[in-house]
């Protein structure tokens, strides 16, 4: 697996635009500006667009930064299955982008950190289309992480 040519910067801004506008269509989004603004996973979108702002290269960041917020999406028990699979996507690409270093010094973690929540994702059903997509994706993500280079990093 090659690392991403040019800067995953901007994979990472698409993926968060992706994911938030998704969100905000939501009904626990939806109902005014200022509870958006309080409302923690939107928050640590914020934050992190605001760091990708500041810095040159997605390298200079550790992956866990990054992969956060998204793990947060996954992990909250208030997000519906379809925003829930666009976060399990956007952990896809990640690891199939190679923006995920595998000699990075944080790398272990963050590994660690996709397979915890990945296996603990809570969301909320819809139907059971939607809810099979979201476990589909979750099996995807596990798969990738197991192919990918870092693999070996897993613990049992």
């Amino acid at each position: 697996m090659a690392s991403l040519p040019g800067n995953g910067i901007y994979v990472v801004q698409g993926e968060m635009a992706i994911l938030l506008t998704a969100m905000r269509r939501g009904a626990r989004w939806s109902q005014s500006h200022q509870d958006e603004e309080n409302d923690i996973l939107v928050r640590n979108f914020s934050d992190l667009k605001e760091v990708l702002n500041q810095i040159g290269d997605l390298r200079e960041l550790e992956p866990i930064h990054f992969l956060g917020p998204f793990l947060e999406v996954i992990r909250s028990e208030e997000t519906t299955g379809p925003v829930t699979t666009l976060a399990l996507t956007s952990i896809i690409k990640f690891i199939s982008y190679g923006l995920i270093d595998p000699g990075g010094k944080s790398v272990a973690t963050a590994v660690e950190s996709i397979a915890d929540v990945v296996t603990h994702a809570r969301f909320v059903g819809t139907d059971d289309a939607s809810d099979g997509v979201v476990l589909m994706n979750i099996l995807q993500v596990l798969r990738t992480l197991v192919m990918a280079q870092m693999a070996p990093l897993l613990s049992t």
